[in-house]
């Protein structure tokens, strides 16, 4: 994926988070709307993921996740037609009781069709996709909860296939 595009995701999903915001201190609203439904773009998935989060309590939440990304043979940009389909598992600690909140996050990727994929990269973010079916991931980033239940997350990871790949990804959701 090229950095110009990143570039331009990035801020775009930052013009969003500033438009979505309307008062730093907001009331605590993850309590509030403690289930929530989301799309996150790039990300775990690496492409895209279709996930679900749960309030546990004030600091914690816990999510799963189906998303999918195109794979190629790895050093090259031979196209295998054949999509990783991986499964995300996560915990994120929010460091602030308000609506929005920066957060540190930790997980894995189950990689669900890992004997057809092993060996592959992703076509974004160029993940090679090692031996093991569970990549572990870390992350941190920041997530806006409104009032009205609109879901913004901004975060950066770091996803471990055959090496440690940095990554990035951006969720809009919604939460009851």
């Amino acid at each position: 994926m090229r950095p110009n595009f990143l570039v331009a995701l990035a801020l775009a999903g930052f013009t969003i988070l500033s438009l979505s915001t309307t008062n730093a201190a907001a009331a605590h609203t993850r309590v509030t709307y403690p289930g929530a439904f989301s799309i996150e773009l790039l990300g775990r998935a690496m492409m895209y993921s279709v996930n679900y989060d749960q309030v546990l309590n004030d600091n914690l939440a816990v999510g799963i996740g189906l998303g999918s990304a195109a794979t190629m043979t790895h050093g090259t940009e031979i196209d295998t037609d054949k999509d990783a389909v991986l499964l995300p598992a996560y915990v994120n600690y929010y460091f602030i009781k308000d609506a929005g909140s920066p957060f540190m996050t930790a997980g894995f990727d189950l990689v669900t069709n890992h004997s057809s994929v092993k060996g592959f990269e992703t076509k974004t973010g160029n993940l090679e996709i090692g031996s093991s079916s569970v990549m572990p991931t870390i992350g941190g980033g920041y997530e806006n909860r409104g009032d009205n239940g609109f879901l913004f997350r901004g975060a950066a990871y770091f996803i471990a296939g055959k090496k440690l790949t940095p990554w990035i990804g951006f969720s809009i959701g919604y939460g009851f």
